[in-house]
């Protein structure tokens, strides 16, 4: 029975390539914070901003986001009018600009950026999801697809527009799926299958033998998936699987399939409800008063309720390692955070420049701080090429051997770190264990996002062969290897 893998790049999410491992452990990485993109401080903006999603046009990148403030109840525009959808445009990641559309008036005026707009006797466009849909099938008035969980009559459905250039939308139908869409419901199509995924937000119950801590809510808000070859007839729902039974609340579910590479990743807004506590939210803020009064008038989720960020991982975007820990928090207390809505992360990632010379690209990553205490900022935050997670080894060093994997012949490079008394070595064994001469790279050292693995020995030599390889490390952090064609 042949068990071997055939990858063109493996990166460290987990130690699924690992056969068996000795002082080598996975290690999350932190973001680095880079300061504001966009401050949402137009009339038809405001403190509930959010839901953002990039979307790369082939030209530029957008962001779309939801447009809406008022901390009065109801959520909406400065003149009273129910919320937006709005885009910025980018050419670098860095920068984001309001392009003047035209395309609705607000105030009297076309000089916004507002996307799409609710009829005023309607409700308010709460989770718009946009994505750019790369069926090579698609008909052209529907390059641009868009969601969106509405009542209709006593169900929540999920309404579905169309668009040719991503900017002029018309209600294209009622998807046939059940669900409570409560969220961002994120959609696009898997070209590996040949069909679209949708990942939306419904409800579980818990039987009384379970519980999630903090709450006494007795359901969960969970993420579940479907399938479709046409977006119009749809698979029944069925909700993820994690390695991890724990039961969490999650909101939006952010999943996407990782860049040049056949996994599944998500960064799912985690939900909690810390009310038990009550003694410790004197000290936190109040979030513009807004805190205060909610757990004076209401005493409920509003004010004691707080968001923050997870990963997941998967092979097959069904079954999913999830972390248990945070991995992004909303930060030391500032007056704004610490509150529900706080540090939605926007769908999507843009590899950018680095700031410092002669230093190598980026993962720039988005969230949105301020929610419900001010303007919403959009802000950016930055992290090394695939450098979520990492294969880490102490100064005591370790080592790995891989299950088998099928090489393409070509170079083989890593995404590594190690300290100047640290190393990485990779030696290429056959299928039963035994090394194969010529394939040692020897102890590299260096902090590189692509360097290449030297062998004394062509790796053509190796093409079709299944092998497995000997990685020994020691102050080192082993983030990716590419196998080259």
């Amino acid at each position: 029975m042949d068990n071997s893998v055939d990858i063109k790049k493996e990166v460290m999410f987990d130690m699924a390539l690992a056969e068996k491992h000795d002082g080598i452990y996975l290690k999350m990485h932190e973001l680095v914070r880079k300061g504001s993109i966009l401050e949402c401080d137009k009339p038809w903006e405001g403190e509930h901003c959010g839901y953002g999603q990039i979307i790369n046009d082939g030209e530029k990148y957008r962001l779309y986001y939801r447009g809406c403030g008022g901390n009065d109840g109801v959520w909406k525009t400065e003149n009273g009018e129910h919320g937006v959808w709005c885009v910025a445009y980018s050419y670098d990641g860095k920068h984001f600009e309001r392009p003047n559309l035209g395309i609705y008036e607000y105030n009297g005026s076309r000089d916004n950026n507002i996307v799409m707009m609710n009829a005023p006797d309607d409700k308010y466009i709460d989770n718009l999801a946009i994505f750019l849909d790369e069926n090579p099938t698609c008909a052209p008035d529907a390059k641009y697809k868009a969601l969106t969980g509405h009542r209709v009559g006593e169900e929540k459905r999920l309404i579905y527009f169309k668009s040719a250039d991503g900017l002029h939308f018309e209600k294209a139908g009622i998807l046939d799926v059940k669900g409570r869409f409560d969220s961002m419901n994120i959609a696009f199509y898997d070209e590996a299958m040949g069909k679209y995924r949708l990942y939306m937000r419904d409800y579980h119950s818990l039987d009384e033998n379970n519980k999630i801590e903090y709450e006494k809510e007795n359901h969960v808000r969970d993420v579940r998936l479907c399938f479709s070859e046409d977006f119009i007839n749809w698979t029944e729902p069925e909700p993820l699987i994690y390695s991890d039974p724990l039961e969490i609340q999650l909101y939006t579910n952010n999943v996407m399939k990782y860049p040049n590479t056949d996994m599944f990743f998500g960064m799912p807004t985690r939900y909690i409800d810390r009310a038990p506590d009550v003694k410790n939210y004197k000290y936190l803020p109040d979030v513009g008063g807004f805190r205060p009064l909610l757990l004076q008038q209401y005493g409920g989720r509003g004010g004691s309720a707080m968001t923050e960020t997870m990963l997941m991982i998967s092979r097959d975007g069904y079954n999913f390692n999830r972390t248990r820990e945070a991995f992004f928090t909303s930060g030391i207390e500032n007056g704004d955070n610490w509150v529900y809505g706080d540090g939605y992360f926007v769908h999507g990632m843009i590899e950018t420049e680095s700031d410092f010379r002669g230093e190598p690209n980026e993962l720039s990553l988005y969230v949105g701080h301020g929610y419900r205490a001010r303007p919403v900022t959009f802000e950016r935050y930055t992290l090394r090429m695939d450098g979520f997670y990492s294969w880490r080894a102490d100064f005591e060093g370790g080592e790995v051997i891989s299950k088998p994997v099928t090489l393409s012949g070509g170079d083989i490079s890593v995404n590594f770190a190690t300290s100047a008394l640290g190393f990485l070595r990779m030696e290429i064994l056959d299928e039963n264990g035994a090394f194969i001469e010529g394939y040692d790279t020897g102890r590299m050292f260096g902090n590189s996002i692509s360097r290449p693995c030297d062998f004394d020995a062509s790796l053509s030599k190796l093409k079709g062969q299944t092998v497995r390889f000997r990685i020994t490390m020691k102050d080192c952090d082993l983030y990716a290897i590419t196998f080259n064609k």
